[in-house]
């Protein structure tokens, strides 16, 4: 199960007069940041987060811009990645600047990856953990763990994807702690649902599993595996009705950010 911290980037900048700046206006006042991407509308989206991502960094290159950044180019370098080689029919030079996009972020994100190989940051240690695999980085995230400096969502649930396989039940206790971190209306990543679905599946704790399968189709995952759950609750004889009220009870504790652990 792959669990890592992915923060969403700012989608627009504020001006002093305080109105949003958009793209075009990012890229005329500083053009660099813009002219070594792709100039067509393949990977709007991840393009545009790399823009404001660049342009926080270049006003305060703090760990945090640095680390928003570094997450905004892998995505818009897989993105990109895939449109180069699509040809364009009419405008060749297109796709060359595609492949011009995508040689940027791989050497974007080998800067970011050096300039923060010494950071502290507990985003950044999980980064250069789940990347490079440097035990390094791991030991003083799990030392970031026991100072308490890993309470927001993503971090624990990047946490927990360094327990699921040592260690089922803290892997389900910091899941729990991540949901109750949740503020009201938050979106949450449906990555905690599905791995307490099949941490409780595993555990033979079916009810629990039904529960959780719930929550996360509720969230829109699919292939979802229903059938095997509701198996085992027949043949326990456990009547499914009671799971899907306290599943609803659970969703609108999230919604509200009040989680409370649901009792069965």
């Amino acid at each position: 199960m792959k669990l890592w911290y992915v923060s969403p980037l700012l989608l627009s900048l504020v001006a002093c007069g305080g109105k949003e700046l958009t793209v075009n206006q990012v890229c005329e006042e500083k053009p660099g940041i813009c002219s070594d991407l792709n100039d067509d509308s393949h990977c709007k989206l991840e393009r545009r987060d790399v823009i404001f991502g660049r342009y926080d960094e270049q006003k305060m290159p703090s760990d945090k811009n640095k680390y928003k950044l570094l997450i905004g180019f892998e995505k818009y370098s897989k993105c990109i990645e895939l449109a180069s080689g699509i040809e364009h029919i009419k405008l060749k030079e297109k796709k060359t600047t595609r492949v011009n996009g995508y040689l940027t972020s791989l050497k974007e994100i080998k800067r970011l990856n050096d300039e923060t190989i010494s950071s502290l940051d507990p985003n950044l240690l999980h980064y250069h953990w789940s990347r490079n695999q440097s035990e390094s980085h791991l030991a003083k995230f799990l030392q970031a763990e026991q100072k308490k400096e890993l309470e927001t969502p993503e971090l624990q649930i990047a946490l927990a994807s360094y327990y699921m396989k040592r260690n089922p039940q803290k892997t389900i206790d910091i899941l729990h702690h991540a949901l109750s971190l949740y503020p009201a209306a938050a979106e949450v990543d449906p990555e905690v649902y599905t791995a307490l679905t099949t941490i409780y599946y595993k555990q033979k704790k079916f009810p629990q599993s039904y529960h959780w399968a719930l929550l996360a189709e509720n969230a829109g995952v699919q292939r979802i595996e229903f059938k095997n759950i509701k198996a085992e609750l027949a043949q326990q004889k456990i009547e499914t009705d009671s799971i899907e009220d306290i599943a609803d009870t659970t969703i609108d504790s999230i919604q509200q950010g009040r989680f409370k652990v649901p009792a069965f």
